[in-house]
């Protein structure tokens, strides 16, 4: 119900200050661009209330709070396992290559790889 009211409000701002640039004889372009602006204006700063219940009602409805089906809850809990195992997976290699020496990570000095030694001419 919040958008409903929300969005008439906007809407019944556009069109009395849309009619009152045409009345004024302003021009069509100019009084769309002063409806727009002060439509938007007005309901930002005067219907803020209003704005943030709508905005939540359209979360609520479109985003958030919405229900898995079972075939979805599944999806996500088998790539949450591949997504664990691989992590784990690449952890149990960094581990094997820290022990063995061959890993550069924090606190471990960088090896030299080939030719950074040598005098030869680059």
């Amino acid at each position: 119900m919040a958008v409903l009211k929300y969005t008439v409000l906007r809407l019944a701002t556009f069109f009395i200050l849309f009619a009152a640039c045409l009345l004024l004889e302003l021009g069509m372009i100019f009084a769309l661009i002063v409806g727009l602006l002060g439509s938007w204006a007005v309901g930002y700063l005067f219907f803020n209330r209003l704005r943030v219940e709508a905005g939540e009602a359209l979360a609520r409805r479109f985003g958030g709070d919405r229900r898995l089906g079972a075939s979805e809850q599944q999806d996500n809990a088998a790539e949450d396992a591949l997504a664990e195992d691989y992590h784990a997976q690449r952890e149990r290699e960094r581990e094997q290559e820290r022990r063995e020496g061959r890993g550069t990570g924090p606190g471990l000095p960088e090896q030299d790889g080939p030719g950074e030694d040598d005098d030869s001419p680059r």
